[in-house]
Parts: structure tokens; sequence; C-alpha cells
């Protein structure tokens, strides 16, 4: 009894989030098996739908882009 559809490419990026709660994009790119520059689409649409929040990240002396599910939709897909 397994999931008949394809799981979307949005979808999988919600999955790897809701796991690990933020990820840059160089972890999700290596999670998700999706391009860079698709990437980057993808989680554009996720924030202005409100799904994900995005945030600036320090290490190591280096800025990176930190992208971060919202509480809401944990809590919505029952795992908060």
């Amino acid at each position: 009894m397994g999931y008949g559809g394809k799981i979307t490419n949005e979808t999988k990026i919600l999955l790897i989030l809701a796991q690990k709660h933020c990820c840059s994009i160089e972890e999700l790119e290596k999670y998700t098996k999706i391009p860079k520059e698709e990437l980057k689409v993808y989680l554009s649409k996720l924030a202005k739908e409100g799904k994900i929040s995005r945030s600036w990240g320090h290490f190591g002396g280096k800025k990176y882009r930190k992208y971060c599910i919202k509480t809401a939709i944990l809590e919505e897909l029952g795992l908060a």
C-alpha cells in the first residue's frame, strides 16, 4: 500500500526540511539531487507561499543562505 503518484520536487524539499529543519542550498542539492539553479526557483516559490523562511548564516567567516521550514507547516504535517 504505497504512494501511487510521483513526489514533486517541492515535496522533496519540504520533506528534507521537515527532517533537518534548516539546510543550505548545497545540502538541499545533495539530499534531493535537484540542480542548484532549479532549486533556487523552487525555494523562491515556497518562500512566496509562506512555507519556508530564508535567512543568512555565518560559518568559518563565510556567509551562506539558510532555508528553514516554518513551524506552521510542521504542525500541518503533524510533525511539530
